[in-house]
């Protein structure tokens, strides 16, 4: 998990730093995490392929599969940034919101990624080779 976390910090600072940018200048908050979230996936993939997870299927599906992972943590972003607004405790503190929402996708994603290359389950469990 150690490299899956130095890798997603290198996309996180992309996709932060993006977002902080757009969101700044440019657009409004939801559209600015879209774009920055989707420009931080594609180099998190090539990197998670060749320092994190063992590629255990063809790196054409892993591709799209990793694609359809990251459509989810967009989702899940995007429903994040925008519900934080409403959030009296941190109302248009950016900076706090995409915070938040990066924590909460990093895991998902390492999951769904996981799943994704290695075939493994989402969660094992002690039973879970019986």
């Amino acid at each position: 998990m150690r490299k899956y976390a130095l890798t997603g910090l290198i996309a996180t600072a992309i996709n932060y730093g993006l977002y902080l940018l757009l969101v700044d200048r440019f657009l409004p908050p939801v559209p600015a995490t879209v774009i920055a979230y989707s420009s931080s996936v594609v180099l998190n993939f090539f990197l998670q392929r060749y320092f994190v997870f063992e590629l255990r299927r063809s790196l054409r599906s892993a591709f799209l599969l990793s694609m359809v992972v990251s459509v989810g943590g967009l989702l899940l972003d995007a429903v994040i940034v925008y519900g934080l607004h409403f959030f009296p405790l941190l109302g248009d503190r950016e900076w706090g919101i995409k915070l938040v929402a990066t924590g909460v996708v990093f895991f998902y994603n390492y999951f769904g990624k996981r799943r994704v290359f290695e075939g493994k389950p989402l969660c094992e469990t002690p039973w879970s080779n019986l």
